[in-house]
């Protein structure tokens, strides 16, 4: 594939990327057929993380990715297996504009729980404590005998910190259960992993936006913040027409997806099978 539409590529950028991975899979639809085809196309998450969720260049984007759409029905069509193929499009997350970055490693750093590598936003392994993110969330890593009451508090007084959950609190919500707390940062903020920066909080520079870690949009916050919800599309001879479903969780699509494709987990897993979508 390389070979063949390698040159609609200029590296891994968008909106290239995204045109190369079409022209891939329409010809994999039109000339394999396969029984399952998964697509990821994210032009508009990378324009959304550099301008904003509601930008003129994410509006773009998802103007792009209606005529991408567009190209893999028509393939479906060009091989004669559209009136056999369920089509799903969705997204894996929504994301908010930001603003501010939160290193907590700084605070770490000045405790004497890390070692910064000088000149280098970067730590050594032989860390205490640390800080791993996920954007909108991070999760707090402990090692040793460390005052768990006092580092909370610590925490918890840096500005853009909104909610903190301890690590039992945060395997409920399906984190990772190593963690010692995960943290969740108020719209407006996100954390990062790094040390050696001029402040714990710091205002994003315009001019840093696209390289490592500099966004003005992002996702990764918990699935309770407002307004913080993604869509899913179903269209295809097992579905239903007209349909309305007003909510459903990112874990109810592999159960749907299984049932779409005659399919059955051996074991009971997460999510439930969307039943209001399906014929």
């Amino acid at each position: 594939m390389n070979h063949r539409y390698g040159h609609l590529r200029h590296g891994i950028k968008q909106p290239w990327l995204d045109d190369f991975i079409t022209a891939c899979a329409v010809d994999t639809l039109k000339n394999e057929q396969p029984d399952l085809t998964l697509i990821h196309l994210v032009d508009m998450d990378s324009m959304r993380h550099r301008y904003g969720v509601r930008s003129k260049q994410a509006q773009e984007a998802w103007r792009g990715h209606d005529s991408r759409v567009a190209k893999l029905i028509q393939a479906t069509k060009d091989a004669g297996t559209f009136e056999q193929t369920n089509f799903v499009f969705l997204g894996d997350h929504y994301q908010k504009n930001v603003d501010h970055m939160i290193h907590l490693n700084m605070l770490f750093a000045k405790a004497g729980w890390l070692s910064p590598i000088a000149e280098k936003t970067t730590y050594r392994n032989n860390w205490q404590v640390t800080a791993k993110t996920c954007d909108g969330e991070t999760y707090v890593y402990t090692r040793d005998h460390i005052d768990l009451g006092h580092l909370k508090a610590m925490i918890a007084g840096v500005k853009g910190v909104q909610h903190i959950y301890d690590g039992a609190d945060a395997v409920k919500l399906g984190a990772d259960p190593k963690c010692t707390f995960l943290f969740e940062a108020q719209p407006g903020y996100y954390f990062t992993d790094e040390v050696n920066r001029p402040a714990v909080v710091e205002k994003v520079d315009p001019a840093s936006l696209s390289t490592h870690d500099r966004y003005h949009g992002v996702h990764g916050y918990g699935p309770t913040q407002p307004d913080y919800y993604t869509t899913a599309m179903f269209y295809g001879p097992d579905i239903k027409e007209g349909g309305q479903v007003d909510s459903a969780h990112l874990v109810d699509e592999g159960p749907t997806f299984a049932r779409l494709l005659n399919l059955h987990y051996p074991q009971p897993t997460a999510g439930e099978v969307i039943e209001d979508v399906l014929k």
